[in-house]
């Protein structure tokens, strides 16, 4: 499950220029410390800490705060309480409009999120947070241009990552000179692609791989990945594919650390023998991480698109909207609401490229479970599932930023998910407090390859949807 953020290097001295901004102003120190707690994800720490302000029933930055608490948690419904709550105690709080905004997003609400962030905004044009939010919704290149700038100058300091990943926005978008991204040029009608099995350890299935030609070179294999974004590839394929390099960039996921590479820009993309695409970024990392692979292509590459995968068939199927697809060079949905299923099981909150659903382990709790076609295994958080049966070990499952430590073997269990009851003989137990952390959200768990294989999945990136058909 990667994500790229550009490395400091001389790119960045030359895309800052901000003009001087006024001074924020000085907040209390109890709401200042809380939310670096709530950063570094000690999140009971930041709810002590507030719960024992004096103000904390009046003050609406501390009563914010303790909303966007509930939100990592995924208490969405007491998140909205408690950002409702700071409106009433100060209607000009934007961190409040903020939460609300972020609520309506990962529910598909476009329309009402892009109103709630705009309010933000207005309130608070010096918030990084709420300048990122913000951007997403920004379709002229000049506005863009001038937020991510914004975004750069106000976090290079205290987070840098986040600073680098604005940076890499923005080289990207400057490199590309108003040309849509990921442009299909195939033509929007239905396309079948025939994929392999992947198996790097040559025993079970691990996933599923896809034929992708770059630039016209030789086909690659590429895992097909729920849990990534873009394309990444391995340093050796990429020799010959002739990308236009942008940046450096390094690669962040399950592995912990962060790995070195590259992005490019490559001309076309092809998809089996005749899904194309144009403009599309392509990372390149300069170390080997797909065992038996090319490089991963996340599912997202397909968003325009009703998506079916079928493992036992090893087929990829893309079926166009009646509606139609969404705008040319935006690849999102951004005026587009989520229909009302709200009561259908498969609805499943979005955090950029990731789908979560809600599941449950029989005999415990439910919780947010990441849709990861791209893991060879079903995961569980720490703590979710029981005692660990046999020794920490890391059960063959690598990141892209390397080897995964600390991972349990536990004995079998039964998952409900999207309105089915699914069986997972292998599943591991892992920590997963980093990966909640860099999304914003508590995930409880990871619907691997291993439990997704047993039905036909269905991805919806317009609606929000994932469905889990009958048996392939």
């Amino acid at each position: 499950m990667p994500r790229a953020c550009a490395s400091w290097s001389a790119t960045l001295a030359g895309f800052i220029a901000l003009t001087a901004i006024p001074c924020l102003g000085i907040q209390h120190d109890e709401l200042l410390t809380a939310r670096k707690l709530l950063q570094a994800g000690r999140l009971d720490e930041a709810e002590r800490l507030i719960l024992a302000s004096p103000v904390r029933t009046a003050d609406a930055g501390l009563i914010a705060l303790q909303g966007e608490i509930r939100f990592r948690r995924a208490d969405f419904d007491g998140a909205a309480a408690a950002f409702t709550a700071a409106i009433r105690a100060d209607e000009r709080c934007a961190r409040a409009y903020w939460g609300l905004g972020r609520l309506e997003l990962i529910q598909f609400h476009r329309n009402n999120a892009r109103s709630l962030m705009s309010r933000a905004y207005g309130l608070d044009p010096r918030d990084p947070d709420i300048i990122r939010s913000y951007t997403d919704f920004a379709t002229d290149p000049k506005s863009r241009e001038t937020l991510l700038r914004n975004a750069i100058a106000l976090t290079m300091n205290e987070d840098r990552q986040a600073a680098a990943a604005s940076l890499n926005q923005l080289v990207m978008e400057k490199r590309l000179n108003g040309r849509p991204h990921g442009r299909l040029a195939s033509g929007y009608r239905p396309y079948t692609v025939a994929l392999k099995a992947y198996q790097p350890q040559g025993l079970n299935p691990a996933g599923l791989l896809a034929p992708v030609e770059i630039n016209g070179g030789k086909t690659l294999w590429l895992v097909l990945d729920s849990g990534a974004s873009g394309i990444v590839i391995n340093p050796k394929p990429a020799k010959r594919l002739e990308l236009d390099i942008v940046s450096e960039t390094q690669i962040t996921g399950l592995g912990g650390g962060a790995v070195g590479g590259s992005m490019g820009v490559a001309r076309t993309v092809r998809v089996g023998a005749d899904f194309l695409l144009e403009n599309c970024a392509v990372e390149v990392l300069a170390s080997a991480f797909a065992e038996g692979a090319d490089g991963v292509i996340g599912m997202d590459a397909f968003e325009a698109f009703q998506i079916r995968l079928n493992g036992r068939a090893r087929t990829l199927e893309l079926m166009p909207f009646e509606s139609g697809p969404p705008d040319v060079g935006t690849g999102r949905w951004i005026g587009y609401d989520r229909a009302e299923n709200a009561d259908q099981p498969s609805h499943a909150y979005g955090f950029r490229h990731f789908l979560l659903l809600k599941a449950r382990v029989q005999g415990g709790k439910a919780g947010l479970f990441l849709v990861d076609t791209g893991s060879a295994v079903t995961s569980v958080a720490r703590g979710n599932s029981g005692p660990p049966v046999g020794t920490p070990r890391s059960v063959n499952l690598n990141g892209a930023a390397g080897a995964v430590e600390g991972i349990f073997r536990i004995s079998p269990l039964v998952l409900e998910v999207a309105g089915r009851t699914v069986g997972e003989r292998d599943p591991v137990s892992m920590d997963l407090d980093e990966i909640s952390r860099r999304q914003g959200v508590q995930i409880s768990g990871i619907l691997g390859y291993s439990v997704l294989r047993q039905s036909t999945v269905t991805i919806n990136y317009r609606d929000g949807l994932v469905a889990l058909g009958p048996r392939p």
